[in-house]
């Protein structure tokens, strides 16, 4: 295999879509590496009593952008049958069991079920056990024949990753492919290494959301999963509910209209979107799938503050592909609801997720990989405050209340400074400028459709991010 240099990526990498693939690279013949979402992984969880047991489990499946299809609790009240059903209908890949020593006798009443459900299956399920030695002990004898793999505890760090490598592992089903999540945190590793401050990754493709939070040293805090934009589009309707991705359509829409966009969305691969209004809807279904992941982690235990307060946010994958930077820009900021001042980056297309490809194998270069787009800052002042921008062009001031959002365009070298507070930012040359969010935290929308599409149609029209005559 070719490998990358510091003049820049030498290895061929081909980035799967939903119906296609974009080489990136010098070879034509061939690639050394392919990118792609990865085999649907479905997985049960038999957790103990304790909540940690639970909070643990999910945030490995989380992790590792695996889907939960059962939870059963040591202490459940289910019947051998009812649990039994249970597993046959899920049809689990693999089962995750965490558990503690007082769950002994629970866990071997549940694997019972498992093994009486899975009898007879061509391909049996594999089987994780996180627990101690002698929790271990107990409950292999009842598992026979199938599979079994012991890890440790999860709330080790060393542990949760030895969980979420063995369930990638069964995702891959090749050498030669890094899975799309993998290839995300690396890529977060490698931005954060160059730029020495926290990074965010925010990738939204049409089958899997994944944020993945890179620090300097090297440690990341990722979440995946398989809600998108494009064919898993209607698994984002269905977390979500309908109402909840309409809300940030700024038109008038029906309810079955838009449910019928999204199904044909889900049907055509790698569809562009023709109107103004399909690309709104686009634009909705990124924001409800990002939240929905960063709710699943608050549910799994992960504190979600780190992801909005990021120093560096950079979009990957369809919102990074918007035809403007402003929509890629508004996305990001609505989805995280974004605290204090970060720096907003999208990647060339494709070019960042190649990058991270290449650095999950070695070391690659992300120098040209990725375009600043603006200083976005989110204020909550007491009082009306002054914003001082100054750029290639001079200095402006412009005063902030409540409320407020607004763009303000700036030309080569950036530095801001908020009056009456010792914060500032700074930045080189980017493709909008400075973005001020006073809206508020939590972002709230207004629930009556007169006062909801005035506020939508004004915070587009700030950062001109949508026309009203079509793609332009």
């Amino acid at each position: 295999m070719t490998v990358a240099t510091a003049t820049g990526l030498v290895a061929t990498v081909d980035v799967a879509h939903e119906g296609s693939a974009k080489r990136i690279g010098p070879r034509t013949d061939a690639a050394d590496l392919r990118v792609w979402t990865g085999t649907p992984l479905r997985l049960a969880l038999v957790v103990g009593r304790e909540n940690a047991d639970r909070a643990a489990a999910s945030a490995a499946a989380l992790g590792a952008c695996a889907d939960i299809v059962l939870t059963l609790a040591a202490n459940g009240r289910e019947s051998f049958i009812e649990r039994a059903t249970a597993i046959r209908e899920a049809d689990p890949d693999a089962v995750l069991i965490v558990a503690g020593s007082r769950d002994q006798n629970g866990v071997i009443d549940v694997v019972e079920a498992l093994r009486a459900a899975t009898a007879g299956r061509p391909k049996p399920p594999v089987v994780l056990i996180a627990s101690d030695e002698r929790t271990r002990a107990r409950i292999a004898p009842s598992l026979a024949p199938l599979a079994l793999e012991a890890i440790p505890g999860p709330t080790a760090a060393l542990a949760r990753e030895g969980i979420v490598a063995r369930l990638r592992g069964m995702r891959r089903p090749a050498g030669d492919i890094v899975l799309r999540d993998e290839a995300v945190e690396s890529a977060a590793r490698a931005v954060a290494a160059a730029d020495m401050r926290d990074t965010l990754v925010l990738d939204v493709s049409g089958a899997s959301t994944s944020l993945a939070l890179a620090t300097p040293t090297g440690a990341v805090i990722a979440l995946h999963s398989h809600l998108g934009v494009g064919t898993n589009a209607d698994r984002v309707v269905a977390r979500a509910g309908l109402d909840h991705v309409r809300r940030w359509v700024p038109r008038a829409v029906d309810g079955p209209a838009l449910l019928e966009r999204v199904f044909n969305r889900a049907r055509w691969p790698d569809a562009v979107p023709a109107t103004t209004l399909t690309l709104a809807l686009e634009m909705a279904l990124a924001r409800e799938a990002v939240a929905h992941t960063l709710r699943d982690a608050e549910r799994s235990g992960i504190s979600v503050a780190p992801f909005r307060a990021a120093r560096a946010i950079v979009c990957t994958g369809r919102i990074a592909r918007f035809p403007r930077a402003a929509q890629c820009a508004i996305v990001a900021i609505d989805a995280l609801e974004t605290r204090g001042t970060t720096c907003l980056s999208r990647e060339a297309p494709d070019a960042l997720i190649a990058a991270g490809a290449i650095a999950s194998r070695g070391s690659a270069d992300i120098a040209g990989r990725i375009e600043p787009l603006a200083i976005a800052m989110t204020l909550w002042p007491r009082r009306a405050m002054t914003l001082t921008v100054s750029d290639a062009t001079g200095t402006i001031e412009q005063r902030i209340t409540r409320g407020a959002f607004l763009l303000m365009p700036t030309t080569g070298r950036v530095d801001l400074r908020v009056g009456g507070s010792a914060e500032t930012a700074s930045a080189d040359a980017l493709a909008m400028g400075v973005i001020v969010d006073v809206r508020g935290r939590p972002l709230d929308l207004p629930q009556r459709d007169a006062e909801r599409l005035p506020a939508l149609a004004r915070w587009h029209s700030a950062l001109t991010a949508l026309s009203s005559e079509g793609l332009v």
